[in-house]
């Protein structure tokens, strides 16, 4: 669960990563969206995930990935009627809190898909869930602050597929903290 107060203002690494990932998604669905063009008899959508969502917004009134992610949606016609977003998060408060944010978005209901927000633990039934699914083309952000259910197995199940990238972030702070030691192949 995010820290005590993580929400209360968003800091200089917040903004960092919310623009990380806004250029990134904007990129990956300019090139994504180019070549289903090309492909016309595929479907022609694209999804953005967030299992760890939080509530949209800083209680100093900024707001976080997902609304901008969403705004962002708003003023492009083909992410209107392709984009499909699933957002996660275990706080019922905070999937409360984005619903309600989410519905204030100027012309939200533009959108062709509605964006759908889940209060759910995140683990194996997930995982599960997407192995057995053959995923349109995704960008799967993961930004946990802590939360279980976080695996490199969960990773995999949405990157199977074509056209499915991940945004994964992780406090090396907290992890050299526990004494633990990484590795990654790259």
């Amino acid at each position: 669960m995010a820290g005590e107060g993580f929400f209360d203002e968003r800091k200089e690494q917040s903004l960092i990563k919310t623009r990380i990932v806004e250029k990134y998604f904007y990129v990956w669905s300019k090139v994504i969206i180019s070549t289903q063009k090309r492909f016309p008899n595929h479907p022609q959508k694209i999804a953005y995930i967030d299992l760890f969502a939080g509530p949209g917004r800083f209680k100093d009134g900024t707001t976080s990935t997902p609304l901008n992610i969403l705004a962002n949606a708003v003023a492009y016609e083909d992410l209107r009627q392709r984009l499909i977003t699933i957002f996660n998060d275990r706080n019922e408060i905070f999937t409360n809190d984005l619903i309600n944010e989410i519905e204030k978005i100027p012309h939200i209901d533009t959108m062709v898909h509605k964006p759908v927000v889940y209060n759910h633990e995140i683990g194996e039934e997930i995982i599960a869930l997407f192995n057995s699914t053959k995923l349109i083309p995704t960008l799967f952000f993961v930004d946990p602050w802590g939360y279980k259910g976080l695996s490199l197995r969960l990773i995999n199940s949405v990157l199977k597929d074509w056209g499915c990238d991940a945004l994964f972030f992780f406090n090396y702070n907290r992890i050299k903290r526990l004494g633990l030691r990484c590795s990654f192949l790259l």
